[in-house]
């Protein structure tokens, strides 16, 4: 190897260094897009007049979905979709992180965090719904819920590393 391959590569940071390196903003709102895109999917399957979820793994199609999505617990206020509010929490969380990552404020942080916080509680609910009231599992919901518990704890992850910056240092009393 030439010194000057070993000098660029001595320069070119690791690759966890570059995934560090990522603002926590990209990364909520990569799972904000991931959520929309599964909360949109189920909500044009469930206002679509025939519309049906479809619901397999490997080849193997699984009922839950379908038991989830014609119960009373899908549609739990004004007979919207639980899907529907998927859709508008994952444009607003996007949007949260998105203006977070371009200006820094914390305020952005703290919004998404108890938005997400609220998503959370109200997907246990859910999760409870579906197990003990519903008696079956949606795997889509399931990964909803997954990116919506994701996106909380990257957020409380940086809240609880991030100093208060509306603090004021105290004085040197000397």
């Amino acid at each position: 190897m030439s010194d000057t391959s070993k000098a660029v590569a001595a320069a070119r940071p690791s690759l966890w260094r570059r995934i560090r390196s990522i603002h926590p903003g990209l990364v909520l709102a990569t799972l904000d897009l991931i959520g929309f895109g599964i909360a949109s999917y189920l909500s044009i399957e469930e206002l679509t007049p025939g519309g049906e979820v479809v619901c397999t793994i490997g080849g193997v199609g699984i009922s839950g979905c379908q038991d989830v999505a014609h119960s009373a617990y899908s549609r739990p206020f004004a007979g919207i979709p639980v899907a529907v509010y998927g859709v508008i929490l994952s444009l607003t969380l996007f949007t949260l992180a998105i203006a977070w990552w371009r200006t820094n404020n914390y305020q952005l942080l703290l919004f998404h965090y108890g938005l997400s916080l609220i998503g959370v509680a109200f997907e246990g609910w859910f999760q409870f719904a579906q197990i003990f009231l519903i008696h079956a599992v949606c795997i889509w919901c399931e990964s909803y819920g997954l990116s919506l518990v994701l996106r909380f704890l990257i957020a409380l992850w940086v809240f609880l590393r991030t100093p208060n910056p509306n603090s004021v240092p105290a004085e040197d009393p000397t």
